[in-house]
């Protein structure tokens, strides 16, 4: 049986204010704006259209978005108790669990906001992180969005604008702290596992955010985090999780936030391999029966029709070979196959050889 994707579901703490906001939109009227609509918004998309039809600007329809997120998503608290567990849910189901029940954590609210954002043809991101509250490092990962406004990065924490637990207890209050917040000022309270999401040619060290080392002299070179995202969003999922993988082992710091992400990182990319290492099996599990089908009607025709060579006996001895090439180049792959599947790449291996010798009888070579 393939293994399946494993997700990690982000949690969240918060309990202090932080506002950077030159001038704040006015959330009152937003407030108004929405207190006359009488629809439920049974679907994300209804909600991207009236914000669409009701706020112009890119600046005031996030305004919106965020308010409306702020106001109607309630924080699930018995999800952020079980933080850090397991699901086998991928963003997507996340995301339209999140705002059916009205309910859920960091990646269901940032998931809700990015989703819309696209909607309008505004340029987001959610990034995975974790965070500091006050003096202390909270390791349970947490999501927030980017988007870019008026051609400038600004980053956006809706969960953290629904409340905050105080005294282990969830606390309903919008809070507009986090609403489009500046990449140097965000990087005080938000850290995010891969550098190129903090938008900085000088991005900070997870040591330095750990130890709140804020105003150290980078002396690296320039970082052009802007190549370095478009040249990981071109990446498949896999080869995404290799780089930030590597990224942040180059800039690692022991801490359990950290360890938390490398691990995951480690778990999927195992599984993504494992994966992988089965679909080339049976690839080459394919083309061998492909190729035995092949070589019995050859054997047929011949029981038939006697040795003698003819266009469609050879056509059938020709394919028959084709096949098991094809086979044993996708068999090379799997030199180093994972010791849960070697039993199975050991008999394949047996089979294709032993097809192997008897095509080469008839006169096929193999490279």
């Amino acid at each position: 049986m393939i293994k399946q994707l494993i997700l990690l579901i982000f949690g969240f703490l918060a309990g202090f204010q932080l506002a950077f906001a030159d001038d704040p939109p006015d959330w009152s009227s937003i407030e108004s704006t929405f207190r006359n609509e009488k629809s439920a918004f049974r679907e994300i998309a209804d909600l991207a259209e009236f914000i669409d039809q009701n706020f112009q600007q890119d600046e005031a329809k996030t305004a919106a978005l965020y308010w409306w997120l702020g106001n109607n998503i309630t924080y699930d608290m018995q999800s952020y108790r079980q933080a850090g567990s397991l699901r086998n849910e991928s963003p997507q189901t996340i995301i339209e669990r999140t705002f059916k029940q009205r309910k859920g954590v960091c990646e269901g609210y940032a998931g809700i906001m990015d989703s819309v954002l696209q909607l309008f043809d505004i340029k987001s991101y959610t990034i995975g992180g974790y965070t500091r509250q006050g003096q202390m490092i909270s390791p349970i990962p947490h999501a927030w969005v980017a988007a870019k406004i008026d051609r400038q990065w600004m980053l956006f924490d809706p969960t953290w604008a629904a409340g905050s637990i105080i005294n282990k207890r969830y606390e309903v209050r919008f809070d507009p702290a986090f609403f489009m917040v500046k990449p140097e000022q965000m990087r005080h309270t938000h850290m995010p596992y891969d550098p190129i999401w903090q938008f900085s040619e000088q991005p900070l060290s997870h040591q330095a955010f750990i130890l709140q080392k804020f105003e150290n002299k980078e002396t690296n070179a320039p970082f052009h985090f802007a190549d370095s995202i478009a040249m990981h969003i071109a990446l498949d999922g896999t080869d995404q999780m290799l780089a930030e993988y590597q990224r942040i082992h180059r800039d690692y710091f022991p801490h359990e936030a950290l360890n938390i992400r490398l691990n995951y990182l480690s778990d999927n990319l195992e599984i993504s391999r494992y994966n992988r290492e089965v679909e080339l099996l049976n690839q080459a599990t394919t083309s061998y029966n492909n190729a035995v089908e092949n070589y019995n009607q050859w054997l047929e025709w011949q029981q038939h029709n006697g040795p003698r060579h003819t266009s469609t006996s050879d056509q059938l001895l020709l394919n028959s070979g084709r096949q098991l090439a094809n086979s044993l180049a996708v068999m090379a792959q799997l030199q180093q196959a994972s010791s849960e599947l070697g039993k199975d790449v050991r008999s394949l291996t047996k089979a294709v050889n032993s097809l192997k010798k008897q095509l080469e009888k008839e006169g096929l070579r193999f490279e």
